[in-house]
């Protein structure tokens, strides 16, 4: 049973994201503001639900807490629907957003997409029998069973949506992904306009780390096309 850890300061919300999400058969621990969930959260749970606005510490401030130790996928909730905040949520480390009122289709739709991706690629879930195969390039390796990176065999730390569009790129080199399509791969959702700025601000923090750890972007634009890899 994935265990699912909900921030959350409305008990009327928390409530009935809670009794939704036992009906799907998940485990949820409810935590009422950004403090208790940086008490309660550890390497069990498989995904968080945060709200963006809470009392004491709000969703970014407690994103970018958790960041520092947990690689667990987290989806912001936010009852604001100016983008900057959607886009501060991502770029400090969420995986995904949705604005209320949503449907519940809607949330175990994304519930269900982030916590699949993340026991494939994250919680060391894939089957260890296979090789564990590598891509490399100039000192950068990709690890194709597990979440790691490394130049010149020093870790990159990404998060999960991070290695998956980096792998997706890095295996296909010569190919130009548009956004479309890295977001329907990636996210293994329908895109929707919306979705646009999810995967650019998850390039420009993955590029930002690229260039950190070996100088190099790594992704390039092909304007008005899309995204590849070369280095």
């Amino acid at each position: 049973m994935d265990k699912i850890l909900v921030v959350e300061d409305d008990k009327t919300v928390y409530s009935g994201i809670k009794k939704l999400l036992e009906l799907q058969h998940y485990s949820v621990v409810i935590a009422q503001n950004g403090m208790e969930a940086l008490e309660k959260i550890d390497e069990s749970f498989s995904l968080v639900i945060m709200d963006i606005m809470m009392p004491q510490l709000d969703g970014i401030e407690t994103c970018r807490r958790m960041r520092e130790r947990h690689s667990v996928p987290i989806l912001f909730l936010s009852a604001k629907s100016e983008e900057l905040d959607k886009l501060e949520g991502l770029e400090v480390g969420g995986d995904d957003y949705m604005t209320k009122p949503f449907s519940n289709m809607e949330l175990i739709s994304k519930v269900k997409a982030l916590i699949r991706r993340y026991l494939v690629y994250d919680s060391g879930s894939a089957n260890r029998t296979n090789k564990d195969e590598t891509i490399e390039t100039d000192g950068l390796k990709l690890f194709t069973n597990r979440n790691k990176v490394e130049f010149n065999d020093n870790e990159i730390k990404l998060t999960g949506k991070e290695y998956e569009i980096l792998k997706l790129l890095m295996k296909n080199p010569d190919r130009i992904y548009t956004i479309e399509m890295i977001y329907e791969m990636v996210w293994d959702e329908a895109f929707t306009y919306n979705a646009k700025n999810t995967v650019m601000v998850h390039i420009k923090n993955l590029r930002n780390k690229l260039i950190k750890a070996c100088g190099d972007a790594c992704i390039h634009t092909e304007w008005g096309r899309g995204y590849r890899f070369e280095r």
